[in-house]
């Protein structure tokens, strides 16, 4: 079985280095292991524009396994070449605009033309005659249940990725039951064209770390001033729910024995946290404990998260929620939300409670902090629900999808 994969997030995460979230983190850990399956023949590519077509090119350069990327035909990469050297900004992007859009439909119909399977994983399955038996990865159906957790117009760009799939004809893959539960109720599509494959945390990134010397060199180049912090971390949007976090914090605060502690919030700056931010920063029992880190490198974040006493993600909806799972593959207790896909993560590993119940999650917060067997006890139980997720296991049941739909196609 001949399989294509567009796989142009890893180029768009070259590029900007916020695109580096969850998707990127699924896609870039899922290639290796697809890689690695002998008996399906599976290639990738990207169509997008030819800067980022290009970049995730390079990627796969790197990787050492430019033979398995369907690369850009050396005219479009010599005009693009050509263009690039205009000093005017304007008429650069431009033509640049323009040398991508001449190419795409070529492109898409050369490669997914060679193709028994065609694989989006993340950009709208494209608009083309004879397009194969194709799957579309939908992480979860947030921007349309919940619009209000995003920019303007973020839902209506988000629909013309739900509006390529052709119900009947084409196949979901997804990363939870949770995600395929509303998937099937949104889109009206049989359940046996929902395919779920649960991601996993990269066990060369997320483990306890146990350098002393290397935990203490990470907490100062990211200014955290005290190991035994409670952590989160998610791109910094109102989604996250950092308000809950933050008040629970600030109650906790005031018990005895507690005003020392910090709370650690790792990620980029998102949507519609500003008035938080300021919050923070104005208010004088938080402003010196609530620490904002910005973006941490990948080979930082097994010490951030393991000198956390506890890790705290109380998320309104999650589509899988990875950062839950890295700590517990860290070693960290995990208290969470009760609510969408979260559950099938933790298991019965974390502590979950209400998203809006601030008692509840400061509750939660002080009884990990005071009680040293509880959190051996999670720390235990959370190792243990990690090794229920791996990429190689996601890797298989993505390929199994391909084989079922396949074998069933209309």
């Amino acid at each position: 079985m001949r399989v294509v994969v567009d796989v142009s997030v890893v180029g768009l995460a070259q590029l900007y280095e916020t695109a580096r979230t969850g998707i990127y983190r699924v896609i870039s850990s899922l290639i290796p292991e697809l890689i690695k399956i002998k008996d399906c023949d599976i290639t990738f590519t990207s169509f997008s524009s030819t800067e980022i077509n290009l970049l995730a090119e390079d990627y796969f350069v790197a990787m050492g396994h430019e033979d398995r990327f369907v690369a850009t035909s050396d005219l479009e990469k010599k005009l693009f070449k050509r263009v690039t050297g205009f000093s005017d900004i304007d008429k650069k992007k431009i033509l640049q605009r323009l040398v991508a859009k001449l190419f795409r439909k070529r492109n898409i119909s050369k490669i997914i033309g060679q193709a028994e399977v065609f694989h989006s994983t993340f950009s709208p399955l494209p608009d083309s005659e004879g397009l194969p038996l194709s799957f579309l990865t939908i992480y979860d159906m947030i921007p349309v249940l919940h619009p209000e957790y995003f920019w303007e117009d973020f839902d209506t760009e988000f629909q013309q990725i739900l509006s390529s799939v052709t119900v009947g004809r084409d196949c979901i893959l997804t990363i939870s039951e949770s995600s395929k539960e509303d998937i099937c109720s949104y889109l009206k599509i049989d359940p046996e064209r929902v395919y779920v494959a649960y991601p996993a945390a990269d066990a060369e990134i997320y483990y306890p770390e146990t350098d002393g010397e290397k935990k203490q060199r990470i907490l100062k180049k990211y200014h955290i001033p005290a190991p035994e912090y409670f952590l989160s971390l998610a791109t910094l949007e109102h989604r996250k729910n950092l308000r809950t976090s933050i008040d629970a914090f600030r109650r906790i605060l005031h018990e005895p024995g507690m005003g020392e502690q910090y709370l650690v919030l790792v990620g980029t700056k998102g949507w519609k946290v500003n008035e938080l931010l300021d919050e923070v920063a104005t208010d004088p029992l938080l402003r010196e404990r609530v620490i904002f880190t910005g973006y941490v490198d990948d080979e930082d974040l097994s010490a951030i998260y393991s000198n956390a006493v506890a890790f705290v993600y109380p998320s309104l909806y999650e589509g899988f929620g990875l950062p839950p799972l890295e700590a517990m593959q860290c070693g960290v207790p995990v208290i969470t939300s009760n609510t969408s896909s979260l559950p099938e993560v933790v298991g019965k590993a974390g502590i979950m409670v209400p998203p809006s119940d601030i008692d509840a999650l400061a509750q939660a917060m002080l009884d990990v902090r005071n009680d040293s067997d509880l959190r051996k006890m999670m720390v235990k139980q959370g190792l243990q629900q990690a090794e229920c997720f791996s990429w190689a296991r996601c890797a298989r049941e993505t390929v199994a999808a391909y084989r079922h739909g396949f074998r069933t196609r209309a």
